[in-house]
């Protein structure tokens, strides 16, 4: 999976397109297909360095995203079909193709 990385606090030119690990859902969480992501202040002060991720959150940046439920053992659980159009606040790892 491909997401969008900083290696180092800085400007724009320190985000990178790099190979990730899938996210794995945590109870009551699903994985998204994400579509399109927001890009807000918190996104801006926490590529620079300024606005760390909460405790045990995705170090990759975006706190907001669109797209689709994926195929989940959690999803099915918790009653929510393939496919679904959602929306999500996160604590992180909206800039990636798939977020928890």
């Amino acid at each position: 999976m491909h997401a969008v990385v900083v290696a180092e606090s800085g400007g724009p030119e320190t985000m990178k397109l790099a190979e990730v690990p899938e996210p794995v859902p945590a109870p009551g969480e699903v994985v998204i297909n994400v579509t399109a992501a927001g890009v807000n202040r918190a996104d801006l002060l926490q590529r620079e360095g300024f606005y760390p991720p909460p405790p045990g959150a995705s170090e990759i940046l975006g706190l907001e995203c669109s797209g689709t439920i994926a195929t989940t053992a959690a999803a099915a659980d918790l009653g929510l079909p393939a496919g679904l159009q959602v929306c999500a606040l996160l604590a992180g790892g909206g800039y990636a193709q798939q977020v928890a």
